[in-house]
């Protein structure tokens, strides 16, 4: 039997080491049936264990565990609930999508690794109070069905069937959010890749790409 909790943790420690998070924020999440194995909030990543991993259901009720579950569970009871080809999520706060963040009202994905991977663009859900429904609604409204949205004055949210893909989707939201920005400062015409070619790239990673 496959050990969540334990997939929980380890990807929490990858979180670390690619620096999406800073201090206790962010939070991780994956879905067995009609459980949501969660991190807790605001404790420290170096020291989480098996044991401060919270598992609750769908209306947040506290299945095992001592710890309190992150404060933004709604946000992820909300993306399952609308996602079901999710089982893991990824809410980190990398600094060029937290600049994109308060700049932007979506990003285009120039690069075609972000096109597969996050989506033709990738949203920035409107302003909601931290842990509220609002927050969990337009975070899944935004997501649509793309692997990747910003949240405004926020940070970032990548959802996906695996960790290992969620991991590598928020490097890639990063990684094209910066070369946009980088891109915008030159001040010269921007190489987009064409519209229509868009959905054919996504199509092709959820159809073709993932095993």
């Amino acid at each position: 039997m496959m050990n969540f909790k334990k997939l929980v943790v380890e990807a929490c420690k990858e979180m670390i080491g690619e620096e999406l998070v800073k201090g206790t924020w962010g939070n991780v999440s994956i879905r067995e049936l009609n459980k949501i194995f969660i991190t807790p909030s605001g404790y420290s990543y170096e020291k989480m264990t098996e044991r401060d991993i919270s598992v609750i259901d769908f209306e947040g009720n506290i299945l095992e565990g001592d710890r309190n579950p992150s404060s933004e569970w709604k946000m992820h009871v909300a993306i399952y609930k609308a996602r079901e080809d999710v089982d893991v999520i990824l809410h980190t706060h990398p600094i060029y999508s937290s600049i994109a963040s308060v700049a932007f009202k979506t990003v285009p994905s120039l690069i075609e690794d972000s096109a597969m991977i996050c989506g033709p663009e990738i949203k920035v859900a409107e302003y909601a109070d931290p842990g509220s429904w609002e927050l969990a609604n337009n975070v899944a409204k935004a997501l649509e069905d793309n692997g990747a949205a910003i949240l405004s004055n926020h940070g970032l949210v990548n959802v996906g069937k695996r960790f290992s893909e969620v991991l590598t989707g928020a490097k890639v939201t990063e990684k094209n959010v910066q070369v946009y920005i980088e891109a915008l400062k030159l001040g010269g015409e921007i190489s987009y890749i064409p519209e229509d070619k868009l959905p054919l790239l996504r199509k092709n990673y959820r159809e073709n790409y993932l095993q």
